[in-house]
This record gives structure tokens, C-alpha cells and sequence, in this order.
């Protein structure tokens, strides 16, 4: 999975979030401090602007920007490099939330292949597709959701703590699911020594994010959603939750049509297992209200409702245990995953920015849809191919890269480094290949074992 999502990735930060937590990873190799640049931040209380996102993310990418300094001086294109080190972390999470979701669907008690099934299409035939390439920490907090429901079903509280802890680091916001995660130990039969037992990684992300907040902004609940741009919850239930299910740009049941299978899935959970189904509804339940009554329930201009994937991820992989009990729901769940990748891909081919180019009329009328189109995204297609192979001047990525080219890396490292970068892409791309194509075929082997 993580090979796929490498070979398709994209070799730059194209958000502004992503962006944001970026930039506090440069800052920390570079400065030794926190604070980034004034578009990407929130003024602290000490003049300084500190980005506004979770910590987690920019930890992990300390690696990945470190080790692009040696390389980046030679070659002169250290931002590039750093960018697209980060940029490459996503494919991993996307890999690793793959694997979470297939042990956890073994752990529901679902056969190998449609354990796999589900955490495949989860991954790629859902509109978590280009998310697993783009540098946004939702899909982070998935993983932590997931590997946490996994761990206290093995019986292994104080990981399942650390695997939460891990998805408040990327999310504080993520502190909602602790009640679920103590509730669900005591009707595992961990009794309260098992509930402490989480408390240990969950009380040292809280310091953690408490120490971050005192000092970016000298306030211990303080994160940096203010007033006027992020005034909070402020959104109607019904009328976000109305968009997340109906909106043509943002409705769940549109960009992840495998989940319209989740109630009848979930009906048979409720016989096996009550407490392992109440508290995986329940995580899709906290997600949806919080998602539903934020200020901006659409998360932003993002392909389908971003906000909702560490609660898609999890429901779905309830799934994998109905569908392994007959041929026929096995099929009817790989066709709606495979719709779900239809659908998406254009998002990983066209940068979403695309679909804000043109008159400023065209702009304004977009600007009141809840984000990017589907069909509007393939539409976008042969303009952005033909633009990229035009592409032929001076080397280095133009500003608006993210709106006029194709996005992908190899296309990115052809517009750095100019026709000199085509050697190295094709390189990459038949390396990436060979690697894919041995570790699937060890996989289809292991499904057959």
C-alpha cells in the first residue's frame, strides 16, 4: 500500500495546514525554535506566529527534513527537497493504516481476504485515496483510532493509551474519543487497573500539548482557533450534518460508497460483539458532531468531507467480518470500493487548486460550492497534461504548480530540474514498480497460504 501511494505521490506541500505544520519542522532544524512565517501562523503573545496545528506531524518531519540538508546543498533546491521528504512521510501512514485496518479486521474475527479487502478499499477506494499522499494529519489520527480499538481488543491497554495519545498529538481535538477508549476497557472486563493503565501516554500528550499552547500563546487551552477566522463550533447540527451527507462536494456517502453497506454490517457486529460495535459507532458518532457543528464543517477547500476520515476509517472496517461470511457481499463491497477509487483518483492525478482557476466570475461562483467537483476534476485532466508536457523552460517548480500541473512527483521533479529531472523520475517510477509488483505478489501468497 505504501509503495502504490509512494508511486503516486506528490514530491511538494501543496495545503496551507500542511504547510503550516511544515514550516514549524523547518523551523525547528534550521532555528531551533517554533514560530513560522506570518502566512502560516497565528500571533503568539510574544510577537512570534506559531502555526495552529497539531505537534505530532511536524515531529515526524523533523526526520525526513534533516536528512534533506546534506542533498539539498548539493543540489541547491533544499526547499524542494524538504518539502517532498514530508511529503513522503503520507504514503507510509497510508501503508501503516492499511495494515492497522486488515489486524483489526483479523482481530473481528473476518478471513484474510476480506480483512484485506476492506483495508485496501479503505485506503484507496475511498476518498481517503489522496489523502494518503497529501500532508494532512487526519489520516494520522485515523491510525491512532484504529490501532487503539485493536490494542484493547488484544488485551494491551497501555498501548491502546499510546496509540491515542499519539492521535491527540496530531489532533488535540482527538482528547473527545478518552471517555470511549475507558468506557470500552471496562466493558472489555479491564477494570479500572486497565483504564489507568492508559492514562500514563495520555497524561504525558496532554503536558505536551499544554507546554506547546504556554508557549506559542501563554495560555494553556489556548490552540490558536480564533476569532474572526476559526470562531469554533458555531455551525448547526442539522446544517452540517445535512452537507456531510447530501452536499455533491462533500457527501460521505458519495466520495465512500462502501459505507452505505455499514449499517447492515453493523446489525450483525451488534450479535457477535456490542461493546467492540457501540464504541466504533461511537467514534463515528463524536467525529460526525464535531465535524458536522465546526465553523467550516466542509474542512476547508478539500476533496470530500476531510473532516470525517478518522471516523469512515474506523467504521468501515466493520465490514470486514459480514462480508467474509458470503461471496456475494465480498463482491458487492469490491465493486463500491472500487467506485470509491473511480471517483477519487482524479483527486491524486489534478491538484484540487485547479478547480480554482479561471474568471474571477467562475471563481466567485465556486467559492459558494462546498468544495472541488468530482466530474469537474476529470474534466481538468487533459488541460493539466497538456500543460506539463509544455513545460519545457527554465527549470524550477512555478508559484502556482499546485493549480496548473499534474500532481505528481514525477511531474514536479520534470518542472525542477528541467529535462535533466526526466532520468531521474523514470528511475524512481521503475524502481517504485519493481518493488510493488514483488511485494504484491508475496501478499496475494500469504492470502493464499
Amino acid at each position: 500500500m505504501a509503495l502504490f501511494l509512494l508511486l503516486v505521490g506528490q514530491a511538494y506541500v501543496t495545503n496551507d495546514d500542511g504547510g503550516s505544520m511544515l514550516e514549524v519542522a523547518r523551523s525547528l532544524v534550521h532555528e531551533g525554535s517554533l514560530d513560522v512565517p506570518p502566512h502560516f501562523g497565528v500571533l503568539g503573545d510574544d510577537g512570534l506566529y506559531y502555526s495552529k496545528y497539531g505537534l505530532l506531524l511536524p515531529l515526524l518531519s523533523l526526520i525526513p527534513v534533516g536528512l534533506a540538508q546534506p542533498l539539498g546543498l548539493l543540489t541547491g533546491h533544499v526547499r524542494t527537497l524538504e518539502s517532498g521528504g514530508a511529503a513522503s512521510l503520507m504514503p507510509l501512514v497510508g501503508g501503516a493504516l492499511a495494515a492497522a485496518l486488515f489486524v483489526l479486521g483479523r482481530r473481528l474475527g473476518a478471513p484474510r481476504a476480506a480483512a484485506a479487502l476492506v483495508a485496501a478499499g479503505t485506503v484507496l477506494g475511498t476518498y481517503l485515496l489522496p489523502y494518503g499522499r497529501d500532508f494532512f494529519s487526519e489520516p494520522l489520527v485515523a491510525l491512532g483510532v484504529v490501532v487503539m480499538v485493536e490494542r484493547v481488543l488484544a488485551g494491551r491497554e497501555l498501548q491502546a493509551g499510546l496509540a491515542l495519545a499519539l492521535a491527540v498529538l496530531a489532533r488535540p481535538q482527538s482528547a473527545a474519543f478518552v471517555p470511549l477508549l475507558a468506557l470500552f476497557v471496562l466493558a472489555r472486563g479491564g477494570g479500572l487497573r486497565g483504564v489507568l493503565r492508559t492514562t500514563a501516554p495520555l497524561a504525558i500528550a496532554a503536558a505536551i500539548t499544554v507546554a506547546y499552547n504556554l508557549l506559542r500563546f501563554g495560555d494553556a487551552l489556548e490552540f490558536g482557533y480564533r476569532d474572526p477566522v476559526d470562531p469554533g463550533f458555531t455551525t448547526p447540527l442539522w446544517e452540517g450534518a445535512a452537507g456531510l451527507l447530501a452536499s455533491p462536494e462533500k457527501s460521505v456517502l458519495l466520495f465512500a460508497p462502501a459505507i452505505v453497506l455499514v449499517p447492515f454490517a453493523a446489525v450483525a457486529a451488534w450479535r457477535r460483539d456490542r461493546a467492540t460495535t457501540a464504541v466504533v459507532l461511537g467514534l463515528f458518532g463524536v467525529v460526525f458532531v464535531l465535524a458536522a457543528t465546526w465553523h467550516s464543517w466542509e474542512g476547508g477547500w478539500a476533496w470530500g468531507p476531510r473532516l470525517l476520515i478518522p471516523g469512515v476509517a474506523a467504521v468501515l472496517v466493520l465490514l470486514a467480518p459480514w462480508i467474509g461470511d458470503s461471496m456475494r457481499r465480498l463482491r458487492v463491497a469490491g465493486a463500491l470500493f472500487a467506485a470509491g477509487f473511480v471517483l477519487s483518483f482524479a483527486a491524486v492525478l489534478a491538484p484540487l487548486g485547479t478547480q480554482l482557476l479561471g474568471p474571477q466570475d467562475a471563481l466567485r461562483k465556486r467559492a459558494r460550492t462546498d468544495g472541488p467537483q468530482i466530474a469537474r476534476q476529470y474534466a481538468e485532466l487533459p488541460a493539466l497534461a497538456r500543460r506539463t508536457a509544455a513545460a519545457t523552460g527554465a527549470p524550477g517548480i512555478p508559484a502556482d504548480h499546485n493549480r496548473r500541473y499534474v500532481n505528481l512527483w514525477q511531474a514536479l521533479v520534470y518542472l525542477e530540474f528541467g529535462r535533466a529531472g526526466i532520468v531521474a523520475a523514470a528511475a524512481g517510477t521503475l524502481a517504485l514498480l519493481i518493488a510493488l509488483l514483488w511485494s504484491a505478489r508475496n501478499a496475494v501468497r500469504c492470502m493464499r497460504a
